[in-house]
């Protein structure tokens, strides 16, 4: 997890203000982009993958 203190001197660092009761939040959301990055990395060619897509053509009436 991403140390609060970190999180509140880039803050203040960037003049913005905030809440010590959003830092949970914050942590979260830093924590879920850090997990996406991870994903790119494992699977650099990931995007260059043409993706499969089945069309039931019940649907297309």
């Amino acid at each position: 997890m991403i140390d609060p203190n970190f999180i509140k001197q880039g803050l203040r660092f960037q003049q913005f203000p905030f809440y010590e009761t959003d830092l949970p939040f914050i942590q979260s959301i830093l924590f879920t982009m850090k997990q996406a990055e991870m994903a790119t990395s494992d699977f650099p060619h990931l995007n260059a993958e043409i993706p499969i897509t089945v069309v039931d053509k019940r649907l297309m009436v």
